[in-house]
């Protein structure tokens, strides 16, 4: 049976369509969701459909019911059980930090500082650190907020300006009053995995979606290339793109912005010959 350590995971429904899909087969065919509801004791399987698309989290007696099908260790249910809550508590929009914190103890990633989780994790607060340097910027989180096309609201954007000051990444002219950036760039470690860090490449990543139908071609540029390549030259090429990133940020980093962009770069395997659990 495959361990929770022999693969990473960053949210529950992460865990359950691995271990569906690999501990769900009856012969040479699949179950389906009819059938493992079933297995479980279930009459329908709405429940897991929705658990499965991840619009709902599994209740307390779905979950042991999984734990005790899938034989999961301790310590591994111990890790998604914190995981199902610090997804709760984030749709109720409840404090996480104490739930992170026991996650923190246990989980697999490398740990970041819990003041600094909230800033890598969503991808809003640094964009709104590099808005304050815009020379129209207004201290008005309705204003943030439509800026950003409406994908946060006012008090993800008021929060986000609290969690800034607050970490002295931006500050007030004590003449003016207006905010002001500490510094021009905010740089995480690379090839560090966190559970943050993940959350914010997964957001970037769905911002580049929507933009490939929310903005035209004046707006965007998008490539993309696939290549026979060759594993051990991941090293090199992982610096040739650090390289080209703080090139192109040399570049292009405007000192009076009238504009946030975003460059996502993306390099990763096609087919299933790699680790999965490198990062």
């Amino acid at each position: 049976m495959d361990r929770l350590d022999q693969y990473s995971f960053d949210q529950f429904k992460d865990f359950f369509e691995y271990h569906f899909q690999k501990n769900t087969k009856s012969g040479s065919r699949k179950m389906t969701l009819q059938e493992f509801a079933v297995r479980l004791g279930y009459n329908s399987p709405s429940s897991l459909s929705m658990v499965a698309k991840g619009s709902r989290l599994p209740s307390t007696t779905l979950l042991e019911s999984l734990f005790d099908y899938w034989k999961i260790n301790s310590t591994d249910k111990d890790r998604v059980r914190l995981l199902v809550e610090v997804e709760k508590r984030k749709r109720k929009g409840q404090n996480v930090f104490p739930t992170l914190e026991k996650l923190n103890k246990i989980s697999n990633y490398k740990k970041i500082d819990l003041k600094y989780y909230s800033v890598v994790k969503d991808w809003y607060v640094l964009v709104i650190k590099l808005m304050v340097a815009n020379k129209n910027f207004l201290e008005d989180p309705l204003w943030i907020s439509q800026r950003l096309r409406k994908k946060i609201t006012p008090s993800q954007a008021k929060k986000a300006l609290e969690l800034l000051l607050d970490l002295n990444l931006i500050r007030r002219d004590p003449v003016t009053s207006k905010l002001f950036s500490t510094d021009d760039n905010t740089e995480t470690q690379h090839d560090f995995s966190s559970e943050a860090i993940r959350e914010n490449h997964k957001s970037m990543m769905t911002r580049a979606i929507e933009a490939v139908d929310e903005q035209n071609l004046k707006q965007r540029h998008l490539n993309s290339l696939s290549l026979q390549f060759d594993i051990e030259k991941m090293p090199e090429a992982k610096q040739k793109i650090l390289e080209f990133i703080k090139q192109f940020n040399s570049e292009f980093q405007a000192t009076k912005p009238s504009s946030i962009y975003q460059l996502n770069v993306q390099f990763f395997e096609h087919t299933d010959e790699g680790s999965k659990n490198d990062i």
